[in-house]
């Protein structure tokens, strides 16, 4: 990763060109990027990163947030190509069915039945619905998707 990048991509957060990207206008960009982290999260963020603890981010500081927030992004995009694979007709809900289909298409043996699929949907059906939606096929990756299922 250039410095060039580095300092162009620092100076659309500095929105007022103080030299410095506080909480708010950090936030201010992630949304603008889709990327929705918690307070708390953002907080902590911030603080690993300000290595001086001035409270704000200077561009030395900026070039390794840089990177976590490119990683981020990659990783979310990586998740969201897997899911879409697994919710074959879009909806945004991968059901039984769309499960099974899938990974019989992997050959694998896991997820042969219904009741397989259903007990696996189960495990990572947070709000009880009986499919699988983003967030919680995210939550799953992250616990090392259906294989640790």
């Amino acid at each position: 990763m250039d410095s060039t990048e580095v300092r162009r991509v620092f100076q659309m957060f500095d929105r007022n060109g103080d030299g410095k990207i506080s909480k708010k206008e950090l936030r201010k960009w992630l949304e603008n990027l889709r990327i929705f982290i918690p307070d708390g999260e953002l907080i902590q963020m911030m603080d690993k990163i300000d290595v001086n603890g001035d409270g704000f981010v200077d561009i030395d500081e900026f070039g390794e947030l840089y990177q976590t927030i490119m990683n981020e992004k990659e990783e979310e995009e990586d998740v969201k190509e897997a899911f879409n694979v697994f919710d074959q007709n879009g909806d945004g809900f991968i059901t039984m069915n769309e499960l099974r289909s899938v990974l019989a298409s992997l050959g694998l043996q896991q997820g042969r039945t219904l009741e397989d699929c259903k007990r696996m949907i189960e495990k990572v059906d947070v709000d009880g619905d009986g499919m699988v939606d983003f967030a919680e096929f995210k939550q799953m990756m992250k616990g090392g998707g259906f294989a640790a299922l």
